[in-house]
Order: C-alpha cells, then sequence, then structure tokens
C-alpha cells in the first residue's frame, strides 16, 4: 500500500491537498467478475467508478489472501514485511495517522493481533480468514472488544459498510481527512446470499461455464481489457466440458454460481451505499478510491455437494467450484494459489476526480501489489 500510494501520488495523477483514502479489497474475486472487466454480473456502481476513473488490465496480488493484505498494507513483499506478524513493516494506517489522517478498517483482517495495533483508530469485524455471513464467528471485534453477532438480521458484507459509514461519520467531526480500508470477506466461500440478491440470478447460469467464460472474453475484448486478437487459454483437462455433465452435477454447478453472482452483487450495493454517503457529504471528489482483490477466483471445491437448496441462510452454505473458478478468470489460466495469471490478476480501479489527470474510463497496464 506505501509503494501503491507512492505512485498514485507520483504518476500519472496529480496530488490534490490531503485527500481522503477509501481502500476495498474484496476476497477470491475473479478477474472477469464484475461488469466493466467483462462480467454479466450487475455492478453498476463499480462500473461507473471505473467509467469516470480509470482500470488496470494488469494489477498483480500475490495469489493467496493473507499475503496479499501484507502487500497492501506494507508496500512489501509478505515474507519481507514479517509475514501474518507485520514484524518487519510499518502499515500505511500507521504512516498515514501520524500524518493527522483519521484510520479505519472494517472487514476481514487475517492477520496476527488485530487492527488496532497496527494504525487503525478504528476497526468492526473479523479476525478469521472467513466466515458464516449470516451468523459470524467469534472472532468479531470493534475497536479492539469481543462484538457478539447478532442471533438474526445480520449479514457480513452489509455490517461492514453499516460500520464503515459510522466511521466516516466520527471522522467528519474530527475535521481530519480519513483513511478507511474495506476489506469485504464476499464472495469468499462459504457461499452464503441474502434471498433477494439469490433470486435475481436464478436461470442466469443455465448455460453453463463454456458459454459464460466465452461471453466474459468476448465484452473484454470489447471493452478494450484484453487484445482484441488475444488468444484464451484452453480449459484444464481437469474442468469437464459443460455438456459432459450429467444433469444433477449441472444443477449444483449453476446453483453455486448463482450464488457467487449474488454475493457479487451485494458487494457492488453495498459500495453504492458507500459512495452515496461520500457524495451526499460533498467528499467524493477529493477521495481517493481504489478497489481490488486479494487474488483470483478460488477452485477449492472441499465439499459433499448438496442438491436442491437455497443458501439464504446461515444453515445451509454451498462451497466454491473449479469449474466456474476458471470461468471467473477468463481469458487466463487457473486460479486462486497458482502463479498463472489466473491467480494473480485482479480487477484494479481508481477513482479521484481531483487528482487523476488521466481521461475518464482509461485503461492502464502494469501495476503490482
Amino acid at each position: 500500500m506505501l509503494r501503491l500510494l507512492f505512485l498514485i501520488f507520483a504518476f500519472p495523477f496529480l496530488a490534490s491537498a490531503k485527500p481522503n483514502i477509501v481502500v476495498i479489497m474484496v476476497d477470491d474475486l475473479g478477474f472477469s467478475d464484475i461488469g466493466c472487466f467483462g462480467s454479466e454480473i450487475e455492478t453498476p456502481n463499480l462500473d461507473r467508478l471505473a467509467a469516470n476513473g480509470l482500470r488496470f488490465s494488469q494489477f498483480y496480488n500475490t495469489a493467496k489472501c493473507h499475503s496479499s493484505r501484507v502487500s497492501l498494507l506494507t508496500g512489501q513483499y509478505c515474507l519481507a514485511a514479517g509475514d501474518v506478524a507485520l514484524t518487519h513493516a510499518v502499515t500505511s494506517a500507521e504512516v498515514l495517522r501520524e500524518a493527522d489522517y483519521f484510520t479505519a478498517m472494517t472487514g476481514k483482517w487475517h492477520l496476527k493481533k488485530e487492527p488496532t495495533d497496527f494504525g487503525f483508530d478504528r476497526y468492526f469485524g473479523h479476525l478469521s480468514g472467513a466466515c458464516n455471513l449470516f451468523k459470524g464467528d467469534s472472532t468479531f471485534r470493534l475497536n479492539g472488544e469481543a462484538w457478539k453477532v447478532p442471533d438474526s438480521g445480520f449479514y457480513t458484507t452489509v455490517a461492514n459498510v453499516d460500520f464503515a459509514l459510522r466511521f466516516l461519520d466520527e471522522s467528519r467531526k474530527t475535521e481530519k481527512p480519513f483513511y478507511l480500508y474495506l476489506a469485504f470477506n464476499a464472495p469468499h466461500a462459504p457461499l452464503h446470499a441474502l434471498p433477494e440478491d439469490y433470486q435475481k440470478y436464478k436461470g442466469r447460469y443455465d448455460a453453463g461455464w463454456d458459454e459464460i467464460r466465452d461471453s466474459r472474453i468476448t465484452k473484454q475484448k470489447q471493452l478494450g481489457i484484453i487484445p482484441a486478437d488475444l488468444k484464451p487459454s484452453p480449459r484444464p483437462p481437469h474442468v469437464r466440458a459443460w455438456d459432459k455433465l450429467v444433469p444433477w452435477q449441472q444443477e449444483y454447478e449453476i446453483n453455486r454460481m448463482v450464488t457467487l453472482a449474488a454475493m457479487i452483487d451485494r458487494v457492488d450495493q453495498e459500495i453504492g451505499r458507500l459512495v452515496e454517503d461520500l457524495e451526499k457529504n460533498k467528499q467524493l471528489d477529493n477521495t481517493l478510491i481504489l478497489f481490488v482483490s486479494d487474488n483470483g477466483a478460488c477452485p477449492y471445491d472441499r465439499k459433499q455437494p448438496l442438491l436442491n437448496v437455497e443458501p439464504t441462510t446461515g444453515d445451509v452454505a454451498l462451497a466454491d467450484s473449479t469449474g466456474w473458478a476458471w470461468a471467473r478468470n477468463s481469458p487466463f489460466r487457473y486460479y486462486k494459489q497458482n502463479q498463472h495469471e489466473g491467480g494473480i490478476s485482479s480487477p484494479g480501479i481508481v477513482h479521484w476526480p481531483a487528482g487523476l489527470k488521466t481521461k475518464s474510463g482509461s485503461i492502464l497496464s502494469l501495476i503490482h501489489i
């Protein structure tokens, strides 16, 4: 993050005086999982940020959850920074707090100790690497204190933005610029979707992963995310052609992608709430917003298939899908944990009307975290 901030303030941007900073990291998002990177999933808020800002067609991560988080926070490779203990690094929050910023974080931590030990004035979220989106887990914290997840009416993606908005309100009372790090757990497994989001995507994935991937690649070429003459990577031998799956397998896979699409749609809706709040408070123009993913889509298919279920409560969860992970990372090879492009390529978006000197909607190459 420190190295990234240097690049952002140096070239090709014009830095404004102490902009607010919002860094949004999603979890296990595929390279083509949002509309402005080729997806059929409805992400109008992220698409708007891209249209008024810029996209990186080659924004690289470290292919795994915790190591990308270390790099994002410190500007160093994970081991050089002291791994998850951060023993050989300072964080962006520590640096910015010294520069008189109000610092806050919501969401997944996945490192040692707690965010409040590393420069964040405020924190809400879970210290674990993943949790039940409806029921949470025992690692939830609010400003360093244990926080009990409510028995009902809770969904982690929504709660992260509820508390982010609360922290932004607190920051405005200080009259300091703010730095907000918003780390969504979605769309990381367990796959859980709110009922209204889940219903929205039913019927949209019946064609299967081969056709969806081809459609995404066509759109990516039209958008200019990938060259028009790029030859997509082939389907891996261990991923069967969609028409070779028997009906119950197809139904199960459709259900998993419906759930993933619903989770991603909800992330976009919540980002929309955050952007709306910044607009209402006349802070959007001089707020630098960076959106990235910690790695590519996840192939970890680790549970027995559950048939004829709707994962819209905390009692039912689906696992990740290897086949859909391949499609979601189109046009690249493989997925999370692998050092192929499908593992290390993130959709990257920057929005900052007061500071960007690039043309709105620009697509740039080559940036690493």
